[in-house]
């Protein structure tokens, strides 16, 4: 699907972000220099850019199983999560202050939601248990009649635990409150249907699934009315200002209908690739634990290990050519420990020692011994036996 140079890297930080596949670059080359025309132009170099649109926008929304006028285009995930929470914060701040969301969303969320509390909003943050998830009881018992909206993130991102969305909105909608799901790593590595969760909002990002840098997506189910974030034009009618980037667009359209069209193939695959290093390590005899639920995105894993920091053994990685993350990519300046690995409790002993190795369907069997005997040497301080992928049982 792309082209990178695996002989120079073993890329293991996929949550973080993906190459750009080859069939989605091709696709978007023409865009930049030939189908140059604004969208919103009455003539024809124009008009072709604004059926584009339109056939991009039906790409996307049938790979949520959307209407196509519930896609509206954005900057990113973290724009689309921006404009889910203070676009409905805003709308219906005579109706209510309350928002709720987990203790363990990404800080698209969190630093959000910590604007609006300066603007007279009151946050609840959920804890979750042991393996990240949100119980039913804990959101219940935080809705109050104030309660406007609850943004509960479908993937995480260090752990990457799957929350039961469909249960936390029926428990929403059972009190007449809006739901969004932060969506960004989830979408084009699990099934999503929207109208089965009959979620309210989504927020997508393209990177995350082989699309371009620098777009992304926002659901709005059809009837739900939130505040614009941007204001200007009348683009994405009339919710949206700016001139649409038609060639991340039809960029990351072309990479999700690419994702989507092998997703059953790609999960098995990972799987397989998730099963392998485990039993390497423990092959190995490394002291090791997972973070997170068994019910997770096969992509990401979360190992802690004893006695070790997590920056160090990213950093020895990186020396061979191997790319992985400390917990979360977006934490990754900072030293304390972070926000998800507290919020479940990791042990001290280990939290420390927390990397996140983040697969995809571009990664190989070669590659993840690769990494496993690298990993070992500088767990274990020992040169241990070198395996090939015969080696693996199945």
């Amino acid at each position: 699907m792309n082209s990178l140079n695996k002989k120079t890297i073993i890329y293991l930080d996929n949550a973080s972000t993906t190459p750009l596949s080859d069939k989605a670059k091709k696709e978007m080359d023409n865009y930049w220099n030939l189908f140059y025309g604004n969208p919103s132009s009455l003539y024809s170099l124009g008009v072709k850019n604004k059926k584009t649109l339109t056939y991009c926008r039906k790409m996307i929304a049938e790979c949520i199983n959307a209407d196509t006028d519930e896609i509206f285009f954005t900057s990113c995930g973290t724009e689309s999560n921006n404009w889910a929470l203070k676009g409905t914060a805003f709308k219906l701040k005579e109706k209510g202050n309350h928002i709720i969301v987990s203790a363990i969303e990404h800080h698209a969320i969190l630093n959000t939601c910590e604007f609006l509390k300066k603007q007279g909003f009151e946050i609840t943050y959920l804890p979750v248990n042991k393996f990240g998830e949100v119980e039913i009881p804990t959101l219940q018992n935080a809705i109050k009649k104030e309660t406007i909206l609850i943004s509960i993130m479908m993937v995480n991102n260090e752990i990457g635990t799957i929350q039961n969305i469909k249960e936390l909105c029926q428990i929403a909608h059972s009190k007449n409150i809006l739901f969004h799901t932060d969506a960004v790593q989830a979408i084009g590595h699990i099934p999503v249907n929207v109208k089965d969760l009959d979620i309210d909002m989504l927020s997508c990002s393209g990177h995350k699934f082989n699309g371009p840098k620098g777009i992304g997506f926002l659901y709005i189910k059809k009837g739900i009315e939130i505040e614009p974030l941007l204001n200007g034009g009348q683009q994405e009618n009339n919710m949206r200002a700016g001139t649409e980037n038609i060639p991340l667009i039809v960029g990351m359209a072309t990479a999700l209908k690419e994702h989507i069209e092998m997703l059953t193939e790609q999960i098995l695959y990972i799987n397989n690739l998730r099963y392998s290093l485990i039993e390497q390590l423990k092959q190995n005899g490394i002291d090791f634990n997972i973070n997170g639920s068994n019910n997770c995105v096969p992509g990401i894993i979360s190992l802690s290990f004893k006695s070790i920091e997590g920056e160090t053994v990213l950093h020895r990685l990186d020396l061979k050519g191997i790319c992985v993350s400390t917990g979360s990519a977006c934490d990754s300046k900072n030293t304390q420990l972070s926000h998800v690995l507290k919020a479940i409790h990791c042990d001290k002993e280990y939290a420390y020692g927390t990397i996140r190795i983040s697969i995809s369907h571009d990664n190989t069997l070669d590659e993840i011994i690769s990494f496993v005997n690298e990993l070992t040497k500088l767990i274990s301080g020992n040169v241990s036996k070198k395996m090939n992928a015969k080696d693996i049982t199945k």
